[in-house]
């Protein structure tokens, strides 16, 4: 019977560090996701913060350059039409490189995930 004990004793032993691996592996995924929703959030109000000032930003700087090219020019509808045609050509470029910001987003966004 020596034997048979040997073998129950080890696969009692072999069942808890298996139960106890799980369990740290739950653990650490559970820290893990914890990890990317923090980043994730803070990342989030940040961006939003940044984004918020920035477009008020553009809309005085907007404004301003529209009025200062209208005075230029004698005609304010001319100062804005200026204006909103460098607005349009920065979308059209944004839209042709948009494959290349998709990419270096993908290769940040793994960057922090993999890590």
């Amino acid at each position: 019977m020596g034997i048979i004990e040997a073998l129950d004793n080890t696969s009692t032993a072999a069942v808890d560090k298996g139960e106890a691996y799980i369990k740290t592996t739950k653990k650490y995924y559970e820290l893990k996701v914890f990890q990317q929703l923090a980043l994730l959030s803070v990342t989030g109000c940040k961006l939003a913060v940044y984004f918020g000032l920035c477009i008020l930003g553009l809309i005085f700087l907007a404004v301003a350059g529209a009025s200062a090219i209208g005075d230029y020019f004698d005609n304010a509808a001319l100062g804005y039409l200026v204006v909103s045609v460098v607005f349009f050509a920065l979308i059209g470029i944004i839209y042709l490189a948009r494959k290349r910001i998709e990419k270096l987003i993908i290769v940040k966004l793994s960057e922090n995930f993999f890590d």
